[in-house]
């Protein structure tokens, strides 16, 4: 143990006047481990440092500050069980300038064959986090394996790029890290891969870029390892091609193929025929539509259809009981955390229900409300969505304020 340490336990055991012994008991670090530690003739392990910790009454983390030195060996390298677990508690725990510490020391050794082996450890560092559910903790460290991973070809390189991706996809930095997984997709092992470009699909999605999505979706069916993900790929081409002007046969055709793969695709299937009918203008389907998804949990997938199908039907007093008795559903979605389904759904609920108002001659909040989505969309790069937003404001132009102009002057000054 360095001195620095040792004096610093020292300090606090002669606070709590306790021995030896006593640290030994309280830590249930055997006594024999605690005198060989103080002795100089052991090293000092995390676990045991946190025993420690604990045992005098202190947080996690008190004695961090002292630890750096003790992840180095007699020969001046960094020791990898000792310095893994202390870069990984100093992460998780939020103690960011130990961890930057600590990173330097990697990234500093001179040994190219030992900085490597640094990178290496701090890879499987930042997948460990990632596989616990610490995304954001994790996505720091895959960002300094990147940029300092001399290899960039390689598996671990390309995990990085996809892991940074995922944990970016509901943010704005999203395009410049779509920019790269689209750039070292190959280099994904399989398994890994299908999942890639499941979300490289689904970002996509999001943006209702759809000629990029029914690529992808190609590529899924193509490549997929689960019913799941070949179900999914059907179902997006099926989404796709509605919003490409496929053939309503087509659509329905794909439809068919995935309803057979299990019994989830099989009841969303049955829901989907009727809402591509609605998008084909049959919009007498509508209320058969809300009678299937009344039946399911998701309901709020669909709701922004059935609202828009009134609108469009003049069917507005229809459109006005809908968003009473869906009240609750609409607040959730306002609120939600799940960027990947609801978010999506709220703004084409919200684009919906900015055509009811207009069409209702509620013009301020109307176009208020269709310039609030047409302002996410560009923000988020839905380009498709921001255009018809556009298209709709400028029908009832007439209608607008001076601060609705004002408004839509800024969208598009400020369009990409």
């Amino acid at each position: 143990m360095n001195g620095a340490l040792y004096q610093e336990i020292l300090f606090y055991m002669q606070k709590k006047n306790l021995s030896r012994t006593d640290l030994a008991l309280h830590s249930e670090i055997p006594i024999s481990d605690i005198s060989r530690i103080f002795n100089h003739k052991q090293p000092l392990n995390m676990q045991k440092l946190d025993a420690i910790t604990d045992a005098l009454g202190l947080p996690e983390g008190h004695f961090y500050s002292f630890y750096v030195e003790e992840c180095f060996n007699k020969n001046g390298h960094l020791d990898k069980r000792r310095s893994e677990q202390f870069l990984y508690k100093c992460v998780i725990l939020g103690h960011k300038k130990h961890s930057d510490k600590i990173i330097s020391a990697m990234l500093e050794e001179k040994s190219k064959t030992i900085r490597n082996k640094n990178l290496t450890y701090i890879f499987f560092i930042a997948e460990k986090l990632f596989k616990e559910g610490r995304e954001t903790e994790a996505l720091s460290l895959y960002e300094v394996f990147i940029d300092n991973e001399p290899n960039r070809f390689t598996e671990q390189v390309a995990i990085s790029y996809f892991r940074q991706f995922y944990i970016l996809k509901g943010a704005e930095k999203v395009q410049h890290a779509l920019v790269h997984v689209l750039e070292y997709l190959a280099y994904l092992p399989f398994n890994i891969r299908t999942e890639a470009t499941l979300w490289i699909m689904a970002v996509y999605y999001r943006r209702e870029e759809w000629e990029e999505v029914l690529y992808y979706a190609k590529k899924l069916e193509q490549i997929a390892d689960s019913d799941i993900r070949f179900g999914s790929a059907l179902m997006y081409q099926s989404y796709a091609l509605n919003r490409l002007d496929g053939s309503l046969k087509e659509i329905l055709h794909l439809t068919d193929r995935y309803s057979v793969v299990n019994d989830y695709f099989y009841e969303l299937a049955e829901g989907n025929r009727l809402y591509f009918l609605l998008e084909n203008g049959q919009l007498e389907h509508v209320d058969d539509y809300l009678k299937w998804l009344e039946k399911r949990d998701d309901i709020y997938v669909g709701l922004p259809r059935v609202l828009e199908a009134y609108v469009n039907s003049n069917r507005l007093e229809d459109a006005r009981r809908l968003l009473v008795r869906f009240q609750d559903v609409i607040e959730d979605l306002a609120i939600s955390k799940e960027p990947w389904i609801k978010e999506k759904m709220y703004m084409d609920f919200k684009y919906a229900h900015a055509l009811y108002l207009c069409k209702s001659k509620a013009f301020v909040e109307g176009l208020n409300e269709l310039l609030d989505i047409a302002t996410v969309a560009n923000k988020i790069r839905n380009f498709e969505r921001l255009k018809k937003c556009i298209l709709v404001y400028w029908g009832y132009r007439q209608y607008a304020t001076v601060e609705h102009e004002a408004k839509f002057i800024e969208l598009l000054s400020t369009g990409k």
